[in-house]
């Protein structure tokens, strides 16, 4: 009688577990720097879904907010854009996220507690993205700031 491996799922159950109770405890622990990630509705971040600190996610959602994705792959913040219409008020600055994973682009609020020093830094590194990255957030309907929204951007993180 073949013998199957199940340490694999025991894992899987070990961790959807662990991030309950990290989420239960107020927070979770970052996948990519391993720092625990604060959750709190007085600062604004009840709805938080990256770190702070290095700014990365994980792919969680499918479509927005169902928690339903199977790929749990990091999520690379690899630029800014403006919040459009369709999402509610309009301007608000939003990270942009590429799963390290699979093809999942998404966007995401920024929250009260991100640096703004590395929220500048991922907004450099956006300038030099490769044109096969910036041709696919186009064909996804996503505007990546460029060098002519640097001063809207220094606006929105420091005000007048």
């Amino acid at each position: 009688m073949k013998r199957y491996d199940n340490s694999r799922f025991n894992h899987d159950r070990y961790k959807t577990r662990q991030r309950h109770n990290e989420y239960k405890a107020g927070g979770f622990r970052c996948s990519h720097c391993k720092q625990f990630v604060v959750i709190n509705d007085k600062m604004g971040t009840r709805n938080r879904n990256h770190c702070n600190l290095c700014l990365w996610s994980r792919h969680v959602d499918e479509a927005k907010g169902d928690r339903k994705a199977i790929c749990n792959g990091g999520m690379e913040p690899i630029g800014l854009t403006f919040k459009h219409e369709g999402y509610g008020r309009a301007g608000e600055l939003m990270l942009i996220h590429l799963c390290s994973a699979c093809p999942k682009i998404s966007i995401n609020r920024i929250a009260r507690d991100d640096p703004e020093g590395s929220l500048l830094g991922i907004f450099s590194q956006s300038l030099r993205l490769a044109p096969i990255t910036k041709l696919r957030l186009d064909k996804a309907g996503i505007y990546l700031l460029s060098g002519t929204d640097r001063e809207d951007l220094l606006i929105q993180l420091f005000g007048k």
